[in-house]
């Protein structure tokens, strides 16, 4: 059995209009995407559930589901605790075209072919907002679908862009953050069959906004001698993920394994998943 633990980066000084403590002071000194090494956080959690869509649906609101890794569990009863990893472009963890990525890989069976509509990661966050302002009148995230990504490497980009996006309460929440579905949708993108690794990232850049001074990490999925809970498609393959932050100074690192972004400690799947047809 592995033993998980909840992994992103830290943003202290920032922090502090939305959480009330706060125990690291020196991530700018040495920063890391691990929140067991700043956490948790203590602002107030969602106290309703959500219920999820029927089988074969998913994300906010619900769509024709091609691939959904599964739900973030949070069970202090499992032997697995819960995990993620930063995924977000906000004032304090900024680059271009993201401070930090999880890019989730996704498999297209033998045989079909894919037309995605939308993409969405469900993500633990101090309060969830997009960007929004005069001039950014649309909230948005950036996202992309790849393929022959490897360590060190993005691989080819076979489609990707800046678009609309909506952030949408699931009902979850752990350590102290709200999980929340960020999801793009109005995509036209054909994959053949193949391996692909997915990213969709908050993004919360206006500096007028105090909002923008946020946290954003992709939620883990418990995936253990079990099929995680409302999974839909393929199987999501396991200790594929990779890592990719500038701001972290990380080049598309496994999150897995010793030398991982988490350090050998969990982040072996991700909740995400695409929408469309077949």
């Amino acid at each position: 059995m592995m033993t998980k633990t909840f992994c992103s980066m830290a943003l202290v000084a920032a922090l502090i209009p939305f959480v009330q403590s706060a125990p690291a002071q020196n991530y700018k000194v040495a920063p890391k995407p691990a929140i067991s090494d700043y956490g948790p956080f203590t602002n107030s959690k969602i106290t309703n559930t959500n219920a999820h869509p029927a089988s074969g649906m998913c994300g906010n609101p619900a769509g024709h589901c091609l691939f959904y890794g599964g739900d973030f569990v949070d069970n202090p009863l499992s032997s697995n605790v819960a995990n993620g990893l930063s995924n977000e472009n906000t004032t304090e963890i900024s680059g271009s075209p993201y401070g930090a990525a999880t890019w989730v890989a996704f498999t297209v069976p033998a045989g079909q072919t894919w037309n995605v509509t939308g993409l969405f990661t469900n993500n633990q966050s101090t309060n969830g907002v997009l960007d929004q302002s005069p001039l950014l009148p649309e909230k948005a995230a950036f996202w992309s679908i790849n393929e022959g990504t490897v360590p060190g490497s993005a691989g080819t980009v076979v489609a990707s862009g800046t678009s609309a996006a909506t952030s949408t309460p699931t009902g979850r929440a752990a350590f102290g953050l709200n999980e929340y579905t960020v999801e793009v949708r109005g995509l036209s993108v054909t994959l053949t069959s193949g391996s692909y690794w997915m990213a969709v990232v908050p993004q919360c850049t206006n500096t007028s906004d105090p909002f923008c001074e946020s946290v954003f990490f992709l939620s883990d999925v418990e995936y253990i001698n079990t099929t995680p809970t409302n999974a839909s498609g393929p199987a999501e393959p396991l200790d594929a993920a990779f890592f990719d932050s500038p701001f972290f100074d990380l080049s598309f690192d496994p999150t897995n394994g010793t030398v991982g972004a988490c350090g050998g400690i969990g982040c072996d799947s991700f909740s995400a998943g695409v929408l469309g047809y077949k």
